[in-house]
């Protein structure tokens, strides 16, 4: 039996909302989120679980057993699990205010929000519909998630795809990258010989690599623990790979330093950075890594410039003010979209009370009609015949289900209480 959309909730917080700290205490490193994932989906007592954690985003996405859900309770029940299983502790600081709370309906059109980058720190960026893909997989690979979300995760797809070819929040796209990129050309332009230092190996590195080429032909130093996973991005952008300890003992000087690495803790702490600082008047850091990649201690001085997410949000600020007018015709769009998902799913759910009208429908027409064969119709051929049954299943099926398509595209079309729309709904079909 389909899912009732009442019992899919969702809790998210993203930096806009939180802080760094916050999301770096919920997010679970890759190494230990199968394990994890699945004790907390046990913890909530739930039917399916979907995490999604990016730089600047932690979302926690379920379908309860119930027909409604006290989000709040949820909530307070994911932050418990941290606090016993994960880095969560009493430092880090956060307020009821720090995470949005969504249900039914609503968290619906979140997630096709979030899809579509409309509920993105940098509205319409290009590489969160990619990230929603990979969560959704590894929770699908790994048993945590179910067909009630795979139908609503294929609709926001739909959705997203929709967005990006019929506005031009696809033709601009905007990122944290290029919000990077954006600042690395003012620094750049006052600095033309500047060294640049990027530091992992993940899908981060080549989009820097790609903004910074497109413009500038300085060295780029592509540095990573095991250098071999960016000995490529080097060949690729006439650059140089470097070992992560070759370049924390400073052997090979940067200005500028970029880097989005998994590091479960800093990667370059105050010790290093005086390494790095060695014969430098001042170095210019972006630290788009959630746990951050640098010091927690760290902050600008007049030789240090930092640039985390935080930071970076102040610059997307903008980006969100100057695209108001492309998100409303977005939004439009995805309303479109929202609705046929829920008609489609509230008909699935309901057309089975309709299936005994149609059952007893079809042997009426049936009996009927065989009686006519053997007198009044008696004359038709055995074609004409099995044409007529063709024909009366055909148009009673039709007649049987139609009022489940009307009301599910009038409950589609209203924003009333889905508990309120079902209410009449036994439970047996929910």
């Amino acid at each position: 039996m389909k899912e009732a959309i009442s019992k899919i909730a969702c809790v998210s917080t993203r930096l806009g909302k939180a802080s760094i700290a916050l999301l770096e205490a919920l997010t679970i490193p890759e190494a230990l989120r199968k394990e994890k994932l699945e004790s907390l989906k046990s913890h909530l007592g739930v039917s399916e679980l979907l995490y999604l954690a990016t730089c600047n985003r932690v979302e926690f996405l379920v379908v309860t057993p119930f027909a409604s859900t006290d989000v709040a309770a949820l909530r307070n029940r994911i932050l418990d699990f941290f606090f016993d299983k994960m880095n969560l502790s009493e430092q880090t600081e956060f307020e009821p205010d720090n995470f949005r709370l969504f249900s039914g309906r609503e968290a619906v059109k979140h997630i096709f929000e979030v899809a579509a980058s409309l509920d993105s720190v940098v509205i319409g960026e290009a590489q969160i519909l990619g990230q929603v893909k990979e969560a959704h997989k590894f929770c699908q690979d790994n048993g945590l998630s179910g067909n009630a979300l795979d139908r609503l995760f294929s609709a926001a797809y739909k959705g997203a795809k929709i967005v990006r070819t019929d506005t031009d929040l696809g033709k601009r796209p905007v990122s944290m990258a290029s919000l990077v990129g954006l600042r690395t050309d003012e620094i750049l332009a006052e600095s033309p010989a500047a060294t640049i230092a990027i530091i992992g190996s993940g899908p981060m590195t080549p989009k820097m690599a790609d903004i910074i080429r497109k413009n500038h032909h300085n060295k780029i130093y592509f540095v990573n623990r095991t250098v071999s996973k960016v000995e490529s991005f080097a060949e690729k952008y006439d650059g140089q790979a470097i070992e992560l300890a070759d370049f924390l003992d400073g052997k090979f000087k940067a200005d500028i330093i970029i880097t989005s690495t998994s590091s479960p803790e800093p990667i370059i702490t105050s010790g290093g950075l005086m390494n790095l600082m060695a014969g430098k008047n001042k170095i210019y850091a972006f630290d788009l890594a959630i746990p951050r990649d640098f010091e927690a201690a760290l902050g600008d001085s007049d030789n240090l410039e930092i640039w985390n997410l935080e930071k970076l949000n102040i610059l997307a600020q903008k980006n969100r003010r100057e695209r108001f007018r492309l998100v409303d015709q977005a939004s439009r769009l995805l309303e479109d979209q929202i609705k046929q998902y829920i008609q489609k799913e509230i008909t699935q759910m309901i057309s089975p009370l309709f299936d005994s009208a149609l059952d007893e429908s079809m042997a009426m027409a049936q009996e009927g009609l065989s009686n006519l064969f053997k007198s009044k119709l008696s004359h038709l051929s055995s074609n004409d015949q099995e044409l007529l049954v063709y024909w009366s299943k055909k148009v009673l099926a039709r007649a049987c289900y139609l009022p489940a398509k009307q009301l599910a595209a009038h409950i589609a079309d209203n924003d009333f209480d889905q508990d309120l729309r079902l209410s009449f709904i036994p439970k047996s079909a929910r």
